[in-house]
């Protein structure tokens, strides 16, 4: 039979060469991931807005500055070790001022921070640190932060709530998108909103290990994380850019190899042709200033939106042109090696695991009766409080500490969120309401208790101060008992 050609899936880029292979600065694979590390900072910054402006005290005001300084160096120097180990470090610092934090994306991050300060500390201790050998020993991290991160997104959701139409999260993501088409109430979208996310977490997990077909779970990925901060349900460009970091990581170096060798090419060389040094900060600046003009003509045109609306919006249009490119280009070279065939790659070491199984261990925190928030649990409709849960895994959530088991009902209250949340009918963990009256010694609340009436109770009637380390990792939600339980963060 004659010979047939092979006709590859993705033929390489026709673009015009600007610049010779051999000009290219040498690949050492953290050059491809910090700028989207420092990428991933900066919309997580741009979030806190309270923070930047001084809000939340000097301190935090320069933490919170730092982290900007130290991301765009990143940015600008991608092949300055100390620039991302000085960004992880200011972020952990950042986080540890916030304690207790509430935010899931903040906590991976920094987990994954933690995981390459250690891997620096252990490499610069053997003195062996080098950007090889650092970028090879957080490989692993990065795989099993991503595999952790989707492996609770299935397991929280395994609850009543979640697959209800009326009241799952999914479906809370997939109503914005829908409506522009008319199909937000349809059912069948609503189911396939639902399970497709299960399905899609679960390819994610098995492509991580499946070094073959791993551009499918890495495809399916980037396309959803890059829509779901488009739904603007909530803040998600941190969480998503946080994700295509940590897959910079996570795929074969041959594949990030090819990824920074067309963002050079046709990106970075061509930039600083023209700006210099910041040429690769200038279309995001200029990126940034048109989004901002066109969410300021249409907030004078339809006006009444609150300022941190319209900051949000700002930052959908700025990823959803950012998120687009880094989503194709990436997909583009990770479909240029599908099937991938290339080595494995040394093995990682046992102590690289430390971190990420640690952090692992803690998100079965809101079983145990310990935190419900920062436990990757998020938009899951999980309910695990007062003894009674949602999970169809448990008849009961298997308390070692009783935290959760002591929820109380607000009646009264000088404070206004309290009230508020009276009002709504959602319950508290009776530790949250005694933590709120220590940091406010001028509030009083009057809740139920057990079937007691507590009047007027104050800082003076709480009891003794929990410990340190109670009162900057625990961190619970407002319980809501109603059924179906409707979605909350």
């Amino acid at each position: 039979m004659p010979a047939t050609n092979t006709i590859p899936l993705f033929r390489p880029l026709p673009w015009g060469n600007t610049t010779r292979t051999s000009e290219i600065p040498a690949y050492d694979g953290l050059t491809a991931f910090a700028p989207f590390w420092g990428m991933a900072a900066l919309f997580s910054i741009a979030g806190d807005p309270q923070g930047l402006t001084g809000h939340q005290g000097l301190v935090y005001l320069l933490a919170a500055w730092l982290v900007v300084a130290t991301s765009a160096v990143t940015l600008l120097f991608p092949r300055k070790t100390w620039a991302l180990i000085a960004l992880a470090a200011v972020t952990v610092l950042l986080y540890a001022i916030r304690l207790p934090v509430a935010s899931n994306n903040k906590t991976i991050t920094v987990v994954f921070d933690l995981s390459l300060i250690l891997c620096a500390g252990v490499l610069h201790a053997r003195k062996s640190l080098s950007r090889s050998n650092l970028y090879e020993s957080l490989r692993m991290p990065a795989r099993l932060l991503l595999a952790i991160m989707y492996f609770y997104g299935i397991f929280h959701k395994i609850n009543t709530d979640f697959l209800d139409p009326t009241v799952s999260c999914a479906v809370g993501l997939y109503k914005p998108l829908a409506a522009p088409f008319g199909l937000e109430d349809n059912i069948f979208g609503r189911y396939l909103a639902i399970y497709s996310t299960f399905l899609v977490e679960a390819i994610a997990i098995v492509a991580l290990f499946w070094r073959r077909w791993f551009a499918v779970g890495l495809v399916s990925a980037l396309v959803f994380h890059y829509i779901i901060p488009i739904s603007a349900y909530s803040w998600y460009m941190d969480f998503s850019s946080l994700v295509f970091a940590l897959y910079m990581l996570s795929m074969p170096r041959e594949v990030s190899a090819r990824i920074y060798e067309i963002t050079y090419r046709h990106g970075v060389e061509p930039l600083r042709s023209l700006f210099g040094r910041i040429g690769i900060l200038a279309p995001m600046a200029l990126l940034l200033l048109l989004a901002t003009l066109v969410v300021l003509l249409l907030g004078l045109a339809y006006p009444g939106r609150p300022a941190l609306m319209l900051l949000h919006s700002i930052f959908i249009l700025t990823w959803a042109v950012i998120g687009g490119v880094a989503m194709t280009v990436m997909t583009y070279a990770a479909m240029q090696h599908l099937p991938y065939k290339g080595p494995a790659g040394p093995r990682s070491a046992r102590w690289t695991w430390i971190i990420p199984g640690l952090f692992f261990l803690t998100c079965l925190s809101p079983y145990v009766g310990l935190k419900t928030e920062s436990s990757i649990n998020m938009f899951s409709n999980l309910h695990t409080e007062g003894g009674t849960t949602n999970h169809l895994l448990f008849e009961r959530p298997p308390y070692l500490f009783d935290y959760q088991d002591e929820v109380v009902r607000v009646v009264a209250s000088s404070s206004p969120s309290l009230t508020k949340t009276a009002e709504a009918g959602r319950l508290n963990v009776l530790f949250s309401i005694e933590e709120f009256l220590r940091r406010h010694p001028d509030q009083w609340v009057s809740y139920v208790h057990k079937g007691r009436l507590v009047e007027r109770a104050t800082a003076a009637d709480a009891p003794a101060a929990h410990p340190f380390w109670e009162r900057k990792f625990l961190i619970f939600k407002q319980v809501d008992h109603r059924r179906p339980k409707v979605c909350t963060h």
